[in-house]
């Protein structure tokens, strides 16, 4: 059995928003920290829940890698390509570009051989390979 954890869940936790259900968002997220249950947090509500903190909710940027960075500290909570992840939050933190685009980066460069097939030119920036189709 896997267990997944919608966006809804995520934003209602990390901002607060309905007093009445984060009492038991509270709890719950209390066994997560603690490893009393488990989850997979998927890479799509991630990205989402960052794009709805931001675009939405208007959390500043820090407070929100802050937030995502202190919650894969939970026993209970599985995300793949932390050390991905991890990197693009780094990236998003330090430049004007977009958190896809910076999951990208960080997928590029962990190997020098990688491309990016993209009409972006600001990947040009970066050290990595970038190419049109």
């Amino acid at each position: 059995m896997i267990a997944l954890l919608d966006t809804n869940v995520l934003v209602r936790f990390l901002t607060l928003d309905n007093a009445k259900k984060y009492k038991n968002l509270y709890k719950f997220f209390e066994s997560l920290e603690h490893g009393e249950m488990r989850l997979e947090l998927k890479l799509i509500v991630l990205f989402q829940t960052i794009f709805v903190l931001k675009s939405v909710y208007h959390v500043p940027k820090k407070q929100i890698a802050d937030s995502l960075l202190d919650l894969f500290k939970y026993k209970g909570i599985s995300v793949k390509e932390k050390k991905t992840i991890f990197r693009a939050l780094e990236l998003w933190l330090g430049k004007n570009i977009e958190i896809v685009d910076c999951y990208l980066l960080a997928c590029i460069e962990k190997d020098p051989q990688n491309i990016l097939y993209s009409y972006d030119r600001d990947f040009d920036k970066f050290n990595i390979n970038r190419m049109e189709p």
